[in-house]
C-alpha cells in the first residue's frame, strides 16, 4: 500500500510546504532584495574600488561585469525562494548547488585576496547563511517533487 502525502489546498501533486522550508523561503526572498537588489541600486562603497563589484567563483568583477553578475545572483535567488516556495525538486538541488558554490567561491576568494580583515567576517557570515539554509531544508529534502 502507498503512503499518502498530504497536498497543498488546490494542487493535488504538491505535498504540503513545512513551516520551515516556508522560513527559508522568505530568507532567501529578503536577502535577495537587501543584498542583491539593493546592490544593483546603490552599490556598496569598498574601499577597492569605486562601484559595483561581485565575485564570481572567488575572483571580484567590476563595474558592468559585477552588475550582471548581480542580476544573475538575483535571478538565481528569486528561483530559490520560488521553488523552495512551491515544494519542487529544483529547489533543494539550488539550495545544494548554492552552498556548494558559495564555500568554493569563499575559499578561493580567501586564499586569492588574503585580506585578513574580511577573511574571518565574510567567513563567518557565510557559515551561518548556509548552516541556517541547510537546517531548514534537510529534513524535508525527500518531499520536494
Amino acid at each position: 500500500m502507498a503512503a499518502v502525502t498530504p497536498t497543498q489546498p488546490g494542487s493535488p501533486s504538491r505535498p504540503t510546504r513545512p513551516i520551515m522550508v516556508s522560513v527559508a523561503a522568505c530568507l532567501v526572498a529578503i536577502y535577495a532584495v537587501m543584498f542583491i537588489a539593493w546592490d544593483m541600486i546603490a552599490p556598496f562603497e569598498r574601499p577597492y574600488a569605486e562601484g559595483p563589484v561581485s565575485v564570481v567563483l572567488g575572483f571580484r568583477v567590476f563595474g558592468l561585469s559585477a552588475q550582471l553578475m548581480h542580476a544573475l545572483q538575483l535571478m538565481v535567488a528569486g528561483s530559490l525562494a520560488y521553488h523552495l516556495w512551491t515544494m519542487r525538486r529544483f529547489g533543494w538541488h539550488l539550495v545544494v548547488f548554492s552552498v556548494g558554490y558559495m564555500l568554493v567561491s569563499y575559499v578561493i576568494w580567501a586564499q586569492v585576496y588574503n585580506e585578513s580583515e574580511y577573511i574571518l567576517g565574510f567567513g563567518l557570515f557565510y557559515v551561518v547563511i548556509l548552516l541556517i539554509l541547510l537546517a531548514l531544508t534537510f529534513p524535508y529534502r525527500r518531499k520536494f517533487v
